[in-house]
């Protein structure tokens, strides 16, 4: 044990002793001195300090990989190469290599740094971190130019790839299900900074502008002194000459790229960019996750203003302001004009396309949703009774009524104060609303509000959409897609309904009474009531239908304001209903009016053609005529069984074959001029009024009427309940005449003049009906009058006047030719006060067609009769009216116009202006459409509660509508010279 300790101690004092003694040795014991003294000596250490070179080789590279010096820890392996291929080639040193035995394991570490060094470079490319400049991207570049021996094109490439993939990393992480369309939006305005960064980057880098060489090649190309290249390695002459030859390799294999090449490699790479943006990520679109035309407008400010952005390229400022010798306003666009060589924009190249082709689905997804809110069959077969119940048509007579009476209704039973001035307590639109459904019902408004808030919501997407630099361009395309596809939506409901009424209409015609799968002909008749109601919304209340495929200058009107759309009052009311695609809408008067838009949206609408769709005219009138089939399914039901009843009282009325006088005659007094005697006058008794199954026939039509819709129905379903109610009397009295032929006459004479009268009474009352009337008046030219339509005088008698005359003609022929000389011009005389007298009674068939306007009104007088003589006064006292303005004839538009503005001042309606009234009250009441006026415009000088309701009412009439009530009343009712019949101008 001690002699070890004392080995051991004598072994530590020697290595001690050789310390100091080299410590202490003199120059002339120097390496070199020794080299210089034994030739073999040197080459060992010439050896050895090669050796020595390969394994500090491996630290060196890490620190410059440690320090992100690429470049350098390249250009060392290079060298460490060459002092390897020295080492293995030199015959001289092969024997002393033996004596290093780990040379080949150490070279083989030294050899798998080169793979790291390329990939930490690269690695470095995808670095996106901040603070980095471009030097750092640089140097990257080189380390891989020389490790991986690779051309400018391919270091070009390989720089464009690696940016690539850092977009490819953002939208990857943008991918999730979590991601939120403001997720969507940074994300892109991410990769627009890479994208533009990196073109600015490429510029710098590999464009040579000027005489300045670039930064790429300054960088690959530049070397250290020579005396740092090989330190430590005596006369590295052979590793000098291996450097240099790299050096030269390097050199010749770095050719300047061309302008040309660099600017389409860029935008090349700039469009598979945009691809790869654009399409899908992890099988989904990301831009899908935006859901509304606002958020997309939003992410096109956004990346609009990072394209303008001087803060991007914050990097390459001093660069460019180095070529353009100045400061630069608009980096981007000086950045694009130099690397890409041309104007084109990126949003062009990248987005355009994608954001409109999201709009559009956008659209798609509005209407494709309406169909799961709107099931317009299965609302209809809601409708129905008690299982197995047949609902009798007495009983349909009996239910409510609370048609045409809803417009007086007051909302949710709520006063409106009648003081002038005064405000009623619910907004005059929810007034409005509140009487229109209640007219429409709760399912109908369901419908009718779920499309139109569909076509709202969808047209308010686009309008934000619009707001861009490319409105004008994304109008062309994207206003024909909008009004197909809302054509394509309601053509397809409207699709579903006619199936549907073709189902109603066959069941109601093959009615079975034992079958009772079948629902009631009641029920069926209601459902076709559901769906003409349904259509009338359709084509009448719908405010966004006729806008969308009207003029799309109209919705300039839907970009006021960037909240939630907010429709003034008198521009919701004064929507043109679809079947009226007119300038003179609300679209037009802002088109003219001076103080337009200045939104970009605005300016471009302003730019397009004025005119409306072609599929709204087709639209319309596939709705219009609909609409008519479906009300006449209730016409022709009702008309069958109110001919039920009308051809059994007449069977059953015994008082035809009465002799005697019968009730409701009057004494008439006949003048005979006697040549010798002179005058003479003889009394007969002729009937003056029709019989009540006869009024009754007739008024039971009109409280179905009321009950169905009243004053809001349209013109043409009302002609067609005249018509089809014309005819099946005529077909009633050629059957009654029939069979008294055939059985032997059994009506006495009084009897035939009864039905004489009867027969005239109900088919004047019934004219308006007419068809071929009706044709004929649509192609006769009307004077345009501002108040009251005149009588058009019929040239060739309708086919229906020609059967009736024919019946009357049959009658007559039972009575004493001379007898019926004597009687025809009083009897007819009768039935035309018979007719003036029942004008207000049965005033929804008067109106059609008015007859006997220059024949005054009598008083009856036989004591039958109930009409009493009430005391004629100008006016209605409380009325806030002139007396002048009531009763004068003629009136003019300046004094109609002076009483509105007294009327609106009073009102809570103030919202229409002076203009607006005068205009609605010179509506052209003998267009070529054959339509009736508003109910309104004989109310318009009201300004007590009662017209201010009726004023409510003349928003839901329109034109295709019943006239208004003045049309209703007879032109001489006496005692009403009031505001009812003051409009009048015969």
């Amino acid at each position: 044990m001690k002699s070890s300790c004392e080995s051991i101690s004598a072994n530590i004092a020697a290595i001690h002793h050789g310390i100091l003694h080299s410590l202490s040795s003199t120059v002339a014991d120097s390496p070199k001195s020794v080299v210089s003294s034994d030739p073999a000596k040197a080459r060992i250490y010439g050896i050895a300090c090669r050796v020595k070179y390969l394994v500090d080789t491996p630290e060196n590279i890490w620190g410059c990989l440690d320090e992100s010096m690429f470049l350098e820890s390249s250009a060392r392996y290079a060298r460490a190469k060459h002092v390897h291929h020295s080492l293995n080639n030199n015959k001289d040193y092969k024997s002393v290599l033996s004596k290093f035995p780990l040379l080949q394991h150490q070279w083989q570490i030294v050899e798998s740094f080169k793979f790291q060094i390329s990939q930490r470079s690269r690695e470095r490319l995808l670095d996106q971190a901040l603070g980095l400049g471009i030097k750092a991207y640089a140097d990257a570049l080189a380390a891989v130019a020389v490790i991986d021996e690779l051309d400018p094109k391919q270091v070009l490439t390989l720089f464009l790839d690696s940016r690539k993939s850092c977009i490819s990393q953002k939208l990857n992480a943008c991918s999730s299900d979590n991601a939120t369309s403001s997720d969507v939006i940074l994300v892109y305005c991410e990769a627009l900074k890479i994208i533009q960064v990196t073109v600015g980057q490429v510029g710098e880098l590999f464009l040579q502008v000027l005489n300045d060489m670039p930064l790429f090649y300054k960088t690959v190309l530049g070397s250290p002194p020579a005396s740092q290249l090989f330190g430590g390695i005596p006369n590295p002459d052979e590793e000098m000459r291996l450097w240099n030859s790299f050096r030269d390799d390097l050199e010749s294999q770095m050719v300047m790229l061309d302008r040309d090449f660099v600017s389409k490699a860029c935008s090349d790479w700039l469009r598979n960019c945009g691809k790869e943006i654009m399409n899908k990520i992890n099988g989904k679109y990301l831009i899908d996750v935006i859901s509304c035309g606002k958020d997309l407008a939003s992410a096109e400010m956004l990346i609009r203003e990072t394209m303008e952005s001087k803060q991007v390229l914050e990097g390459s400022l001093e660069w460019l302001k180095s070529v353009f010798g100045s400061e630069i306003e608009l980096p981007w666009k000086r950045t694009r004009e130099l690397v890409l060589g041309g104007d084109s924009d990126l949003w062009d190249e990248i987005f355009e396309d994608a954001f409109v082709r999201r709009m559009k689905a956008i659209i798609d997804k509005g209407f494709d949703e309406l169909s799961g809110l709107v099931d317009v069959v299965a609302s209809a077969r809601a409708i129905s009774g008690t299982p197995g119940e047949q609902v009798s048509f007495q009983a349909y007579l009996n239910r409510s009524l609370n048609g045409g009476g809803v417009w007086f209704m007051e909302p949710n039973g709520k006063k409106v104060t009648a003081i002038p001035g005064g405000k009623s307590q619910q907004p005059e639109e929810n007034d409005f609303r509140s009487c229109l459904n209640a007219y429409f019902g709760d399912e109908v408004s369901r419908i009718r509000d779920a499309v139109d808030s569909c076509c709202e919501s969808v047209l308010k997407n686009l309008l934000s959409f619009l707001e861009s630099p490319k409105a004008s361009l994304r109008l062309k395309d994207l206003a024909p897609y909008l009004q197909n596809k809302c054509y394509q939506s309601m053509s397809a409901i409207l699709m579903e309904l006619k199936s549907e009424l073709d189902a109603l209409s066959a069941n109601l015609q093959n009615k079975n009474p034992k079958d009772e799968s079948v629902s009631s002909p009641a029920i069926l008749v209601e459902r076709s009531i559901f769906i003409g109601r349904l259509l009338f919304a359709f084509q009448k209340h719908s405010r966004h239908i006729p806008v969308i495929l009207g003029s799309p200058r109209s919705w300039v009107n839907e970009t006021r304001g960037a909240g939630p759309l907010k429709t003034p009052t008198l521009v919701r009311y004064s929507m043109p209903p679809l079947s009226s695609p007119t300038s003179d809408g609300p679209g037009s008067t802002m088109f003219d009016s001076p103080r337009r838009q200045s939104s970009l949206a605005s300016a471009a609408l302003f730019g397009v053609d004025d005119s409306s769709s072609p599929q709204l005219e087709e639209l319309s009138k596939m709705t219009q005529d609909l609409c008519i089939r479906a009300y006449n399914m209730w016409i022709s039901w009702v008309s069958d069984e109110l001919s039920v009843i009308l051809s059994q009282n007449l069977k059953q009325d015994d008082a035809l074959l009465a002799t005697t006088t019968l009730r409701g005659w009057e004494e008439m007094v006949v003048k005979q001029d006697q040549s010798k005697e002179g005058e003479s006058e003889m009394k007969i008794l002729l009937p003056s009024m029709p019989s009540l199954y006869i009024t009754s026939f007739l008024f039971q039509a009109c409280e179905e009427i009321q009950r169905v819709g009243g004053h809001v129905l349209d013109k043409p379903v009302l002609k067609n309940f005249a018509s089809r109610l014309l005819d099946k009397m005529i077909h009633i009295y050629g059957d009654f005449l029939s069979s008294q032929e055939t059985q032997g006459s059994r009506v006495s004479e009084k009897g035939v003049l009864q039905v004489l009268l009867d027969l005239r009474f109900a088919s004047d009352i019934l004219s308006g009906g007419d068809a071929s009337a009706n044709e004929e008046s649509l192609t006769v030219p009307k004077t345009k009058h501002p108040f009251r339509r005149k009588q058009d005088i019929q040239l060739n008698k309708s086919v229906s006047e020609e059967r009736v005359n024919g019946l009357i003609s049959s009658f007559a022929q039972r009575l004493d030719p001379i007898d019926w000389l004597t009687y025809e011009p009083y009897l007819w005389e009768n039935e035309r006060q018979s007719y003036l007298r029942h004008a207000v009674l049965l005033g929804f068939f008067v109106q059609l067609n008015r007859m006997y306007t220059d024949t005054a009104q009598k008083l009856p007088t036989n004591s039958e009769s109930n009409i009493m003589r009430c005391s004629a006064v100008p006016r209605f006292k409380y009325l806030p009216i002139s007396a002048p303005a009531l009763s004068s004839r003629g009136t003019t538009k300046a004094s109609i116009s002076a009483s509105i503005d007294n009327v609106s001042s009073r009102s809570p309606w103030k919202s229409y202006t002076n203009d607006e009234l005068s205009r609605k009250v010179d509506i052209d009441e003998n267009s070529s459409s054959g339509i009736a006026s508003p109910f309104l415009k004989s109310f318009m000088q009201v300004g007590s509660k009662f017209g201010e309701s009726t004023l409510k009412l003349g928003s839901i009439l329109t034109d295709g509508q019943v006239g208004r009530f003045g049309d209703i009343l007879p032109v001489q009712a006496s005692g009403f010279h009031s505001f009812f019949t003051a409009a009048r101008s015969e």
